[in-house]
């Protein structure tokens, strides 16, 4: 009886591993399936109480008097921390949720046990059903573009083809953390030449954002990006095989305005080349202020908004180490995407104050579309 209780499991996941795999390689999806997934969770959720989270502020009858006794730099440097804390610290946090994401580890005590048993059921499939079949799409992914990038040591591969190992190894990537997409107005997706410019929640926006090329396609992105270690400096050194790369150092001050001045040259006669110019990851609550320095030339602008839904899990990478990330997201219900491509900004036909008029409206829009 065990044993073929463990046969049909197994055979379960398997069954869902190699589907997934047969889908991504010939340009398939599961259609409105995981859209039915998700709106079966929602009703899941919507049957537990609602958690309202209070901010408290701690007050200090003695502030005035203590604010007399320091210095004026002291207080400014004090405003300025406060500031930082109230204004962009929340970004830097988990995503706020409307409802229970039933994604901890462990029920809340004010369950009843009909909602504890539900709460373990939904811990079972997500640890022993999603999570095994994501690891195995996760290795997938790995394996696939390194032999792909070994290939091209004994041959040369054609755009298309170089296209097409991006475009399977990004989706099966993609497929690891759970991912559902939607691409939205796909008559403006980024095109070459040109820059596609993105709010930004995690070094995996650019596999979300390539997943997104039709198949067939003859390019994707140029790929950019700063130099990273471990899992995500591996990536990296695959992706510059397969396809057009240009990576920051950090570090190396000088590198800055190499960098800048190739990522200009490449938009000018290729692209679409991919930037964040928000410069770090943040929740998608609010949109960090995008640098201007690459709308300071004429080159075409293809703004790109993404927006979350982290009711079902969080997409943004707030782990120290992005191993732990990755971890999480298996474990989510799925990450859920609205990609929405807005209208061309042809720098060549405006002027600089016009293509500075613009930075308001992408930094709203990628908020809320």
């Amino acid at each position: 009886m065990l044993s073929t209780i463990f046969y049909l499991y197994g055979s379960v996941i398997t069954l869902a591993y190699f589907s997934t795999v047969f889908l991504i390689f010939f340009g398939l999806s599961w259609g409105i399936l995981p859209h039915w997934y998700l709106h079966v969770v929602s009703l899941i959720q919507g049957y537990f109480p609602s958690e309202r989270h209070k901010i408290k502020v701690k007050g200090n009858e003695n502030s005035n008097e203590q604010e007399e006794d320091k210095s004026a730099d002291e207080i400014a440097e004090e405003q300025v921390k406060k500031l930082i804390e109230s204004d962009l610290a929340p970004c830097f946090n988990t995503a706020p949720t409307i409802r229970p994401t039933l994604l901890g580890m462990m029920p809340e005590k004010n369950w009843t046990g009909a909602q504890k048993s539900i709460f373990f059921v939904g811990l079972f499939f997500r640890a022993f059903f999603l999570m095994p079949v994501r690891i195995g799409l996760l290795l997938t992914s790995f394996v696939f573009v390194a032999l792909a990038g070994l290939q091209t040591a004994f041959r040369t591969l054609s755009d298309h083809e170089k296209t097409w190992v991006a475009i399977v190894y990004c989706r099966l990537f993609c497929s690891s953390i759970g991912l559902v997409a939607n691409y939205r107005n796909p008559q403006f997706r980024p095109k070459k030449p040109g820059v596609a410019v993105s709010n930004h929640l995690t070094p995996n926006d650019i596999q979300i954002l390539f997943a997104g090329t039709p198949h067939g396609s003859s390019y994707g992105y140029v790929v950019t990006g700063q130099k990273h270690k471990g899992i995500i400096g591996v990536i990296e050194h695959l992706v510059e095989k397969l396809c057009p790369s240009l990576w920051l150092e950090r570090k190396c001050s000088n590198d800055r305005q190499g960098f800048l001045a190739e990522v200009l040259k490449t938009a000018k006669r290729e692209g679409p080349v991919l930037l964040f110019p928000e410069g770090y990851c943040s929740n998608n609550s609010k949109v960090l202020q995008f640098r201007k320095a690459i709308f300071e030339e004429n080159v075409n602008i293809y703004p790109v908004a993404i927006k979350q839904s982290p009711e079902f899990g969080d997409g943004f990478w707030y782990e120290d180490e992005f191993f732990q990330y990755l971890v999480r997201t298996m474990l989510n219900w799925a990450v859920v995407y609205d990609i929405q491509y807005l209208q061309t900004v042809e720098d060549s036909k405006i002027i600089l104050a016009d293509v500075l008029s613009h930075l308001p409206r992408m930094e709203t829009v990628c908020l809320v579309f």
